[in-house]
């Protein structure tokens, strides 16, 4: 026994002085080869036994465990933090928690654990199209008389136009409305809300702008009633005009309630999409931009133009100052290698809030006879953080035109489907695992059409929303879906 354990010991310490991978792996192998069947069984059972599994995450320091979360959604963190305990202290740590509540909510780093868990809840629910409830009996004072495009909603109020002299403002929170008019009672035609101002257009070519705190009222003077954009967010206003006699001289006058100024921004052509930042006099702007390319050889298909997307920011200093910054590419969410053609659809959103453009996207034309019907492209703008997202609608996706979209938070977008001749709404999430999804728990209530192809009532409702409510208005009702943990 004694000599038995002496050799073992000897056998071990030469193995242990083995200095090359080969050598080592010549040596086990040929101790496996001399083993008998009920050895390797045990040796079966002892592999068995180690597990060869490294707990990458638990073993990282914070800050690389950050950047492994913020490739993360809320629904896989919540699956990962049950994994284990030590796993749920990491994830559920303050600086993880504030670096996912900042790449989601574009707020600042710090937030609570209470505010933490209230927000990914929310967020959840919006993902998934799972609203706390639906509101009933909302004794609005009647907005359906109102145009669809004379209706707007933002920070869980509605708006809309009474007998085109009068504004209504409801808030859906404290069960409240307000009333603005002019002293002239003028008519107006066009319709924008934001959390803290309501803007009309009247005939008469004047913005009227009110306070929704103070109730305090101005006006200037707009140099045209056809514009490609109408923007409000917080207590600034921007809207989007093209000369009609020169092509390419295209403006937006900006205006801030606090300078009572409007000025002039000369802007790069094609003018797709305007955005806001509520508290800094800066806008950030989408442009359509188009290159000619000459014919090669013999293709007839490889003459026309390639067309991409720009984004192009602007800053206005406490002096009237302009400061244009280099435009930046717009990486269209499309197959590579292809010139897409791209056509900005003005007139077919029926998003009365001007915070969103849509985009018709077609492959070239070719020899070969195609069957690939056109792309929906939809650019929204978060204010938050000043980034431009894409959300591309495929052909199966098959979007009601005129398009019922609204954008309800950052990089999440609610669209009315046409699902076999019947509406519904469903949710765009372009870093989803799974980015087209049924909103099955909001019903819109809307008929079956007898065909797929075409749905007759399609003009004539609207989506509106945020992370708080999500609204649909049509022409006899009213429907409000409740998102925000909220009392009221």
């Amino acid at each position: 026994m004694g000599n038995d354990s002496s050799a073992t010991q000897q056998i071990i310490a030469l193995f242990t002085h083995l200095n090359t991978n080969s050598a080592r792996q010549e040596a086990y192998h040929r101790i496996l080869d001399q083993l008998k069947p009920h050895e390797w069984r045990d040796v079966r059972s002892r592999i068995n036994q180690r597990s060869f599994q490294n707990d990458i995450l638990g073993q990282s320091p914070p800050e690389v465990a950050v950047q492994i979360a913020q490739y993360l959604d809320l629904a896989e963190i919540h699956v990962l933090q049950r994994v284990s305990r030590k796993w749920h202290l990491l994830l559920s740590s303050e600086l993880i928690r504030g670096a996912v509540y900042q790449h989601y909510s574009g707020c600042g780093a710090h937030v609570t654990e209470t505010q933490f868990t209230r927000y990914t809840k929310q967020r959840l629910r919006l993902e998934r199209g799972l609203p706390i409830c639906k509101l009933r009996d909302l004794n609005l004072s009647s907005p359906y008389g109102s145009s669809l495009d004379c209706q707007d909603y933002s920070n869980g109020r509605h708006a809309w136009l009474e007998g085109n002299t009068h504004i209504i403002v409801h808030d859906l929170c404290k069960h409240t409305a307000q009333r603005f008019c002019t002293e002239n009672r003028d008519s107006f035609r066009d319709l924008r809300l934001s959390e803290s101002m309501v803007v009309a257009i009247s005939v008469r070519g004047y913005c009227h702008t009110w306070n929704l705190e103070t109730e305090e009222h101005a006006s200037f003077r707009i140099p045209a009633l056809h514009f490609r954009a109408f923007v409000v967010r917080g207590l600034r206003v921007a809207l989007g005009f093209a000369n009609p006699l020169a092509i390419g001289d295209e403006s937006i006058i900006y205006w801030g309630m606090g300078s009572g100024v409007a000025r002039s921004i000369q802007v790069e052509p094609n003018l797709a999409l305007v955005g806001l930042h509520s508290t800094t006099n800066s806008l950030t702007t989408l442009h359509l931009q188009r290159e000619n390319h000459i014919k090669c050889g013999r293709d007839p298909t490889s003459a026309g133009h390639r067309d991409s997307l720009c984004v192009v920011k602007y800053t206005v200093d406490d002096r009237g100052h302009i400061t244009r910054m280099p435009s930046e590419p717009l990486q269209l969410p499309f197959p590579l290698g292809i010139d897409w053609s791209v056509e900005i659809l003005h007139d077919i959103s029926n998003d009365a809030g001007g915070r969103l453009a849509a985009f018709s996207c077609q492959p070239p034309p070719s020899a070969v006879p195609s069957t690939s019907p056109r792309y929906i492209l939809v650019a929204t703008h978060d204010p938050q953080i000043d980034k431009v997202y894409m959300h591309g609608l495929r052909p199966e996706d098959t979007p009601y035109l005129p398009l019922c979209i609204t954008a309800v938070d950052r990089n999440l977008l609610y669209y009315v489907k046409n699902d076999r001749g019947k509406p519904a709404i469903w949710i765009s999430n372009p870093a989803s695992r799974n980015p087209h999804r049924p909103a099955k728990a909001m019903d819109p209530e809307l008929p079956r059409e007898a065909t797929s192809r075409v749905y007759s009532y399609a003009s004539r409702f609207t989506l509106r929303g945020d992370r708080d409510f999500v609204m649909m208005v049509d022409e006899t009702d009213v429907k409000v879906w409740r998102f925000g943990d909220m009392q009221f």
